[in-house]
């Protein structure tokens, strides 16, 4: 049963609550500190015990190493890192960029004498051009279906070729780029940072370039737009990566949970500091400059809150004379008497664009006239059920994209609106998402992840200036869901999917709805640049989820654990959420 009226967050019970909860995910976090990563470091261990050459692969890749003066020490390890593959079919090919360190030179022609009978290797010489043009002068030797590269001073893991040569072999159709989860290594050879990435997300891929190491492209592929880019020295490879990936669907990347690279951190390198290569940070600025003029998509790229990590704005393909926002209410009100359906609408109207807005209010009971709301309409009589009231909405309006949204939400920022409309620019984005915080600033809603247990809000409760798992609120990304609390829809893809499941009358049917969209071919997609007030509670008050919906729930969708978006190499319960297994 629903008290009336619900207990308001600001009540001692709530606030106590919150206050247990905090603490209790503390000691957690402080406990599991002590043995996380057990899974991780066992790997790392077992990865080294299979002798080389050991595995025939069926799936030959070849391996460029561009050199440039590196210290010699870095560059014989990455090199024996290659040599020392457990799978025996694979190729070498060592580019020197026109190194002037003795030593270097020293190495490379004691590599070509030692390795002269070996067909798999080979030491290409030139004069200094850069990281893009000896990536070239590499890719012209190349003779597998498939090359990846390794920077000079990085090592690769003893299976990574043979790795990558299963998850091609196994693939249904060949792909066009597979990568790898990595961690980084310090001068002592000490293993730190794990990053578990996500399966293939579009939406991340034009923020940053997350594919990063290790990953094979299709070699015919590359070739033919050219290679690299040298006027993208610095950021070659997100350069390329974007450049192809408007040909990618969904099944043409593919991503291996393990980390099968391990990416140096030293004083000259950026695995240490983004600040060590200043180019970098410009290369990659233009690179996702130029994606967004290639594309058509048009928009600006600006520096972002911490170095090397740029905020891309995409110019949006439609405006807010496109959106109807559908709010439910029952007219609650806030401790000052204020209903909150007034504070939400006066939000949307202050807003940037915000007079633009069709606004209509599904009611679920009668309410005095609210100002500023092209319609109030009743919902139907029975017990209250969230996607009934939503599919109502629907009905009232023929503009073609959706808002919906909590009555007791505000905007929090007054660009919030037209940044939600920023992911509609993308091709195949069909459900957008935004930043959803607590009165207190802290984060109650960065996007939604599916465990065993059920969907769960990523960070909720976490501070104000939370970046997040490697940087995970700080950029546009895709998530299995986002909260309907505040939900931009393609209303096309509403109504292909026939809106909202009533089954689901008070939980999992935004969830729900978004399993149903990817299923569809629509992509979710949230954005940390569009943020609302969420006064959680003040409509409904707290509760356990519904037995019966959650049983539905489970039983419609087994296969959304594991979450694609969600590594499987990170704990599958919510209190160890973000952490390496």
């Amino acid at each position: 049963m629903i008290p009336d009226p619900p207990l308001p967050e600001t009540h001692p019970v709530i606030r106590a609550k919150r206050r247990l909860g905090r603490i209790r995910r503390y000691a957690a976090r402080r406990w599991w500190a002590r043995r996380n990563g057990r899974e991780y470091r066992a790997w790392l261990k077992n990865s080294q015990q299979s002798a080389p050459g050991s595995i025939g692969n069926k799936i030959p890749i070849s391996v460029i190493i561009p050199v440039f003066n590196p210290p010699i020490s870095f560059l014989r390890e990455c090199v024996e890192s290659v040599l020392g593959q457990t799978a025996r079919n694979w190729q070498l090919i060592v580019s020197d960029d026109g190194s002037t360190d003795s030593a270097v030179s020293d190495f490379l022609d004691e590599l070509t004498s030692r390795m002269a009978d070996d067909d798999r290797v080979r030491v290409v010489r030139s004069e200094n051009g850069g990281i893009s043009a000896a990536q070239n002068r590499a890719l012209e030797h190349v003779r597998y279906e498939y090359f990846g590269w390794l920077d000079h001073d990085d090592q690769l893991n003893r299976t990574a070729v043979e790795a990558f040569s299963a998850r091609i072999a196994e693939a249904s159709t060949p792909p066009a780029v597979v990568y790898s989860d990595e961690d980084k290594i310090d001068a002592s050879g000490r293993h730190f940072e794990l990053y578990c990435k996500p399966d293939y997300s579009p939406e991340l891929l034009l923020t940053q370039m997350y594919l990063c190491h290790f990953t094979v492209f299709r070699t015919d592929d590359v070739r033919r737009v050219g290679g690299f880019d040298s006027s993208m020295d610095g950021a070659q490879d997100f350069d390329l990566a974007l450049r192809l990936s408007a040909e990618w669907a969904a099944d043409d990347v593919l991503h291996i949970p393990l980390p099968l690279y391990h990416w140096r951190a030293w004083a000259q390198s950026t695995a240490e500091s983004i600040e060590a290569k200043p180019w970098a940070q410009q290369a990659t600025a233009r690179a996702q400059r130029a994606h967004l003029q290639r594309t058509g998509i048009g928009g600006n790229v600006q520096p972002g809150p911490i170095a090397g990590l740029n905020e891309v704005h995409p110019q949006p393909a439609i405006s807010l004379a496109d959106v109807c926002v559908i709010i439910p209410t029952a007219g609650t009100r806030a401790a000052d008497g204020e209903r909150l359906v007034d504070r939400a609408v006066h939000s949307l109207r202050q807003a940037n664009g915000g007079s633009d807005l069709e606004i209509v209010v599904v009611m679920t009971g009668e309410l005095e006239p609210i100002a500023g709301v092209q319609q109030q309409v009743l919902a139907p009589p029975g017990p209250f059920n969230f996607s009934r009231v939503i599919n109502v909405g629907r009905r009232q309006t023929s503009r073609p994209w959706l808002l919906l949204l909590n009555d007791d939400t505000e905007v929090a920022t007054a660009e919030s609106l037209e940044r939600m409309l920023e992911l509609t620019a993308i091709p195949g984005v069909g459900v957008i998402g935004a930043t959803l915080v607590y009165p207190d600033s802290r984060l109650q809603h960065v996007g939604m992840v599916v465990l065993p247990s059920g969907p769960t809000h990523a960070f909720i409760g976490a501070a104000a200036g939370e970046r997040g798992y490697f940087g995970s609120t700080l950029t546009p990304r895709n998530y299995a869901a986002v909260t309907a609390a505040a939900m931009l829809v393609d209303a096309a893809v509403f109504d292909d999917l026939e809106g909202f499941d009533e089954e689901f009358a008070r939980d999992y049917n935004d969830v729900d709805f978004c399993l149903r969209a990817w299923r569809a071919g629509a992509r979710v997609a949230w954005t940390p640049y569009a943020t609302f007030i969420h006064h959680e509670g003040a409509s409904l008050a707290r509760r356990t989820a519904d037995r019966g919906e959650t049983d539905s729930f489970h039983r419609r969708w087994p296969s959304a654990v594991p979450d694609p978006w969600y590594s499987p190499a990170l704990h599958q319960t919510i209190d160890r959420l973000y952490q390496p297994r």
